[in-house]
């Protein structure tokens, strides 16, 4: 339980934030500039420009987009600790973990995430990618798509985030970084890059080596009429990371370019679980409990996962336009072990069972596009050909090393999947201050899975389909400072490849069977957006968004008789009903003039959430998505002390509640919020410098509240059939970082 005093410290961190925040709306009267990147070679610096705020973007469509500097000063290891600080991103993880993001507050295979426009394999089924294995130090920046267009994959309900990569056309030099961060225990770090520009090729290469330690403890209690079930458990996960990117570019004559990338990265982690299991009884309600049974559980994992990615593109600049060529193959590879013991109190821990997990995952991609330019009018067109093959195999072995047919985790399936995607696009300036792009994507898609079950008897299943994905936008200048964004497009979200798996599984009494019959969810969205910019250094931006899904892809649970034997059967499927999300995202930053302090820059970006569907499970029951929390902000400010070659700055970001259905099972969901700082001082005239900074300096919780109903008429009256608790927290982590350059 949190002290008197800490709640104290938070409020007060709060109320001191929120009024630099306030002070600095003082400052919205300078005329706008255009920010647009240039092509021009910079040197390498160890902090590069000062921002805290995001970029004056160039194009009809709503983008966000942040460079590496706005996140920098507070020491991101992982690209999912730069996200937590992007409008409208939550996560659902572990305290401490930032890995699978969620835009707009929905579940993680609600988003997309590209690597610089494309789409990466992962562990995920799903196709959701894990951004706490991408090192921070590698990326140049971060775009938020919140509506698309046509050139980009369709599958973001909830948004596209793309990071974009460091190459070498930009910088010249090179650039090194060592660090120590402690959480109970030291993890190191360290980076080195060089990137040069000549006249006839660019190139730039580097080296990550990250150690992330999250030590956690979490403390649950069950209840099911008069059983009650107490857990005390530790949690630590240690991880190394190693990344190498290289990209080399070739101009190969005044038209023509060719260009050459490598990314390659390797986690090693290992987990351990200790738990303290306490079962109680009582005889009746009236009755004190007393103990059963202790029992000590104890879960190592061993996860080793590569991600190697490889692309080629060519360009090509004629009178008549610009061709682009490229081709590329993307590998995920995962071997993970689960070995699980267990004992009585007093007794040596004994090998309970193992969990195997093998996952080879291979996608190779080919295409091109075309763009045609005139004084008013730009059109593009392109094709891209996709071939995916995906094996994933996990099973369970039980304590005499045989397969376990009770383990409801069990899956063997192999997956080909084939695509064919076509785009087109017009973009017409309407007028001086008026810009519209309309667009029209069309993905073809042939899928093929093979299952095994437990006797490895084999179920094949295969599908096609083609799916037409219009977008609209329209940019309105209503004059230098301010400009009006609406669009509207068309999004998929694909079935996990599990869920299509055709096999049925049975266990116990429950059967569990793959729909090879799903479709797509498809939305149709809206988003409104309206920015009004202050001079070079600040903006003020919101936005409404709204999402109508149909299709939307759940599980059921239905009793069914089989042979005389009663089953639950659960499976996907495709609820009818259609379901809503709304919400708006505000940011805003700009210098603190009004208190006469305009070294200090202060930000804010809040995003408010809303949805809604009906439940497949509890008849009648109209909820917000499944995980999607109220809200979500992010506050701060950062103070450039000139004369000293120093600054120091602090950010707090807080979600709110969420609600997780599966089932006749609820799951209530609070976090704490997260409390950053930095200090920081440069030495020989910006070349080096020495930082300080500390995450989660209030000791965050994660909170729980997990309850079953028996049907929706229990759940109307508050009557659970079980409930649980759960608590887990984790410790601050203070980093020590060098920087300098040569």
């Amino acid at each position: 339980m949190k002290t008197a005093s800490h709640t104290r410290l938070q409020t007060l961190t709060l109320s001191t934030i929120a009024s630099a925040v306030a002070l600095a709306l003082g400052s919205h009267g300078a005329i706008a500039q255009d920010q647009n990147q240039t092509s021009a070679v910079e040197s390498v610096q160890v902090l590069a420009k000062r921002v805290v705020k995001r970029n004056h973007v160039n194009s009809a469509s709503p983008k966000l987009v942040y460079d590496a500097d706005f996140f920098q000063r507070f020491e991101p290891i992982s690209v999912g600790d730069m996200l937590k600080r992007v409008p409208g991103v939550t996560f659902n993880s572990d305290v401490g973990e930032y890995d699978l993001p969620r835009l707009r507050g929905l579940d993680s295979r609600y988003t997309q995430v590209l690597i610089n426009g494309r789409r990466l394999p992962g562990e995920e089924n799903s196709g959701a990618i894990a951004v706490d294995r991408i090192p921070a130090e590698m990326v140049e920046k971060i775009e938020i798509i919140r509506s698309p267009s046509s050139d980009i994959s369709s599958q973001g309900i909830g948004g596209t985030l793309n990071i974009i990569l460091k190459d070498g056309a930009r910088h010249e030099g090179g650039i090194w970084r060592v660090g120590v961060v402690n959480m109970e225990e030291n993890r190191g770090s360290g980076f080195v890059g060089m990137s040069g520009v000549s006249d006839k090729i660019e190139y730039g290469f580097s080296v990550n080596v990250q150690e992330r330690y999250n030590p956690k403890n979490k403390v649950s209690s069950e209840q099911e009429e008069d059983e009650r079930e107490d857990v005390i458990e530790s949690d630590v996960r240690d991880s190394r990371d190693v990344a190498l990117a290289a990209d080399l570019a070739f101009q190969l004559n005044d038209a023509s370019k060719l260009r050459l990338n490598v990314l390659h990265i390797d986690t090693q982690r290992e987990e351990k679980e200790h738990t303290r299991v306490t079962a109680l009884e009582r005889a009746d309600s009236n009755s004190p409990y007393a103990i059963d049974e202790i029992v000590n559980e104890s879960q190592l994992e061993d996860i080793d996962q590569s991600n190697t990615s490889v692309g080629l593109d060519y360009e090509l600049k004629t009178a008549a336009g610009e061709l682009k060529v490229y081709a590329s193959s993307h590998q995920f590879k995962q071997d993970k072990r689960e070995t699980n013991f267990e004992a009585d109190l007093g007794d040596p821990l004994e090998l309970d069972e193992q969990e195997l997990t093998d996952i080879d995952d291979t996608e190779d991609r080919l295409g091109f596009s075309w763009k045609h330019e005139s004084a008013s009018f730009e059109s593009k067109f392109g094709m891209e050909y996709i071939n995916k093959t995906r094996d994933f195999n996990l099973k369970a072995l039980d304590d005499n090393g045989d397969l376990d047919d009770e383990n409801d985790e069990f899956a063997d399936f192999s997956v080909d999947d084939q695509g064919i995607n076509l785009f087109t696009s017009g973009n017409w300036k309407l007028r001086e201050d008026l810009e519209l792009e309309v667009g029209l994507r069309a993905e073809y898609r042939d899928i093929e899975i093979i299952g095994r079950d437990f006797n490895d008897s084999v179920t094949r299943s295969s599908d096609d389909s083609i799916d037409y994905n219009p977008s609209a936008h329209i940019r309105w200048h209503l004059n230098e400072q301010e400009q009006f964004r609406a669009s509207i497009a068309r999004t998929l979200r694909r079935p996990q490849f599990d869920q299509l798996n055709p096999v049925e599984l049975t266990i116990d009494d429950e059967k569990f069977r793959g729909n090879s019959d799903l479709d797509p969810e498809s939305a149709i969205g809206l988003d409104l957006g309206y920015d009004h910019f202050i001079a070079d250094s600040g903006v003020i931006g919101i936005n409404f968004f709204y999402r109508e899904v149909e299709d939307l892809i759940e599980y059921s649970q239905t009793d069914i008789t089989v042979g005389g034997a009663d089953f639950e059967l659960r499976q996907a499927i495709n609820n009818r009903n259609t379901g809503k999300i709304m919400g708006v995202e505000l940011d805003f930053s700009a210098a603190m003039t009004l208190i006469n302090m305009p070294t200090a820059q202060a930000f804010f970006n809040l995003t408010l959430l809303d949805s809604e569907v009906e439940d497949d499970y509890f008849t009648g029951l109209k909820r917000r998505f499944s995980g999607q929390a109220k809200y979500v902000y992010n506050l701060g400010f950062e103070h450039e002390l000139e004369a000293l070659q120093a600054s120091y700055g602090a950010s707090y970001q807080q979600q709110g509640d969420s609600e997780e259905f599966e089932g006749n099972e609820i799951n209530r969901i609070s976090y704490d919020g997260n409390l950053e700082i930095f200090i920081e001082k440069r030495f020989d005239k910006g070349n080096y410098a020495v930082r300080l900074s500390g995450q989660n300096l209030l000791d965050a919780e994660k909170n729980e509240l997990i309850r079953k109903y028996d049907d929706t008429a229990a759940l109307r009256a508050g009557q659970f059939e079980s409930t649980e608790t759960e608590i887990e927290d984790t410790s601050p982590a203070i980093l020590l970082t060098l920087r300098g350059s040569f």
